[in-house]
């Protein structure tokens, strides 16, 4: 039933380990994920948007044509052993190794950390031949002794640090897969394209979003914006992200600027990415109507702190004022909410908010299929009254269930059907009104003043 139902259902194109590029890989349940998508930037969006509540996803792999890279190893210890790094990441890392008992090859033990020493493996020896492969990252590290003193090559509490970015999709990449979900016939409400993004592809985003539109396909995309550059402070990041969408206006494409750390049930581990996962999630599971923000639906899970490290209010404002996805935290409230559910939509349009988007996609898709069967029909004073009715039902369900105030079908008179063959009817919706700003008047009330004792009252 759910996938009968576009609301409920999202798609998500990005890179991954294991599902087969360019296929349709259809998911109901985050244990899924290992099996058939196997780890990486997908697989992290796949989980947390299970987490927030999808229930049904289709996954597209593209292909992975921008490899990962690794950073160079930092080293603090007295050891004069190295740690060389080699391979092909498979997701974002960010490397520890700690040696755990001094010694040389087949002696010394260590542990390993990729989130930054917030989760730990077991205890490792060594190994003989100095190669050891990381499971399940593509990385393998290699343990180089000191020729000189062999014995004392790693030292007891020496430390090796490295970062390796995730393998991402290119505007091509990322084109061909949205192709095959545009070929087949699935039905959903969004797709969300998985990594950090910039202003080329949300210009090819938005561009499929006009051509979504043109085939009869309402839809919108969400993509992810960029962490900071090395060095780049979050004011700096800021500014550059608001620099890049400011030419950027299009009613089908959300952009999360939004990063948190995220604790991974997957994995144990916890680690800095983008919250789209989450907020597709929270979208999916929700009624189109809704704001994905409303508290009354509980703080997002899993996150543990908002990122980049230094972000404040002040820039989660700047941000939301770009018109980007962004999450907040309420003084003396528990959790993480999604702040609002930004359209990238020029500042005078009617699609500022995802919830819009999504309820006149909903009635779009409704009022055409109701209008379909009426295709090739007879245009007389009792078809078009037909037609007129029939479109009214669908708009109807929407109200009764509350996801719309009002709706109306206007055929506009005088039209020459006879002629032309065309007939024009306008839609007109009236959406559920959203309190995004609550403003109390408090004051103080004395029982015991009288109009005559001169006393006067006091607010604040």
């Amino acid at each position: 039933l759910l996938a009968n139902n576009p609301s409920a259902v999202h798609a998500k194109v990005g890179v991954s380990s294991l599902a087969p590029v360019g296929q349709v890989v259809s998911l109901s349940d985050h244990e899924q994920i290992a099996e058939q998508v196997g780890t990486g930037p997908l697989a992290d969006a796949l989980l947390d948007s299970f987490v927030a509540g999808s229930r049904i996803v289709y996954a597209v792999a593209a292909e992975a044509d921008v490899p990962g890279q690794v950073g160079a190893v930092t080293h603090t210890g007295t050891g004069k052993g190295t740690v060389q790094v080699a391979g092909s990441p498979l997701n974002a890392y960010q490397a520890v190794v700690e040696i755990l008992r001094t010694g040389g090859l087949n002696d010394a033990i260590f542990r390993f950390s990729l989130d930054d020493g917030a989760s730990w493996s077991g205890q490792v020896t060594v190994p003989a031949d100095g190669s050891y492969t990381i499971p399940g990252t593509g990385l393998t590290i290699t343990f180089e002794h000191d020729l000189e003193n062999p014995p004392e090559s790693f030292r007891k509490g020496d430390v090796y640090s490295f970062a390796a970015t995730a393998p991402s999709a290119s505007v091509a990449s990322v084109n061909a897969a949205i192709d095959v979900l545009f070929n087949s016939n699935l039905s959903y409400d969004f797709i969300h394209v998985v990594g950090e993004s910039d202003s080329a592809m949300w210009a090819a985003l938005a561009a499929r979003a006009e051509e979504a539109f043109n085939s009869f396909r309402y839809i919108h995309f969400l993509a992810e914006a960029k962490l900071p550059e090395a060095g780049q402070s979050v004011d700096e990041w800021v500014s550059s992200l608001t620099a890049e969408a400011e030419d950027l206006a299009t009613t089908g494409l959300s952009v999360c600027a939004a990063y948190g750390k995220v604790s991974d049930i997957a994995t144990g581990r916890q680690v800095v990415r983008n919250l789209a996962g989450l907020y597709a999630g929270r979208v999916s599971a929700i009624g189109v109507q809704q704001h994905p923000g409303q508290v009354s639906l509980g703080a997002m899970p899993s996150i543990v702190a908002l990122a980049p490290e230094g972000i404040n209010a002040a820039h989660i404002s700047a941000l939301d004022d770009a018109r980007f996805v962004t999450f907040r935290t309420y003084e003396g409230f528990p959790g993480h909410y999604v702040n609002d559910g930004r359209i990238m939509a020029a500042p005078t349009s009617d699609y500022q908010q995802v919830e819009t988007r999504r309820v006149v996609d909903k009635a779009a898709r409704q009022v055409r299929i109701a209008a379909l069967r009426f295709h090739k029909g007879p245009g007389t004073p009792g078809g078009l009254a037909a037609f007129q009715a029939a479109l009214q039902v669908p708009l109807g369900v929407m109200v009764a269930d509350g996801e719309i105030m009002g709706a109306q079908v206007v055929i506009p008179p005088g039209q020459n059907i006879l002629s032309t063959g065309r007939l024009r009817a306008r839609l007109r919706i009236i959406p559920v009104p959203i309190m995004r700003e609550i403003e109390v008047e408090i004051g103080l009330d004395n029982p015991f003043a009288t109009a005559t004792s001169g006393a006067s009252q006091a607010q604040v």
